[in-house]
């Protein structure tokens, strides 16, 4: 093929595709919706309430674990000469224990570190836990001694607190 068979061609193809560019644009026609201004404000408030029982839906279901927590102590540490004494304040700090675990299950620990390297030597390796928080509505679930000398309390805190707990942290009140 030459230069001037090639150019014809190239020629005639650009001007069947501009004929056909023409032919294949069309125009949709629009069509309103919503004939009234009621029926649109029906429509709008159709939409906001199924939007908002999509939220109520989305923020409601999830898993609500019950969390529980057991707590010891000993009876022979406990400062006093009377046994029975030792014994209520062994399951005193039991329960105390009970809730220091409730706490960190629920609102984390805070644990900080420290460690001094001398001459290539540790020299010094402190680690110190802390924890704040607030406990409501944690129930005993048992007392027990579990040895002569040691006591075991369980507390729990139901369903119905931690949802609160939940909702409080999303609403950024936590």
């Amino acid at each position: 093929m030459n230069i001037a068979s090639k150019s014809l061609v190239l020629f005639m193809l650009g001007f069947f595709m501009s004929g056909c560019a023409g032919q294949t644009s069309f125009r949709m026609p629009t069509v309103p919706l919503l004939s009234t201004d009621n029926e649109s404000a029906q429509a709008i408030n159709t939409s906001r309430s199924l939007l908002g029982e999509r939220r109520i839906a989305e923020t409601s279901e999830f898993y609500v674990p019950s969390i529980s927590a057991i707590g010891f102590s000993s009876v022979s540490i406990q400062p006093s000469k009377n046994i029975n004494q030792r014994r209520l304040m062994a399951m005193r700090a039991a329960k105390l224990d009970a809730y220091r675990s409730l706490t960190e299950q629920i609102h984390g620990i805070r644990v900080e570190g420290e460690t001094t390297i001398g001459e290539a030597v540790l020299t010094s390796d402190k680690l110190a836990a802390a924890l704040n928080g607030l406990i409501i509505g944690a129930r005993t679930v048992k007392i027990e001694p579990t040895s002569n000398d040691t006591y075991q309390v369980e507390l729990a805190v139901s369903e119905t607190h931690i949802n609160r707990l939940v909702k409080a942290y999303r609403k950024g009140l936590l």
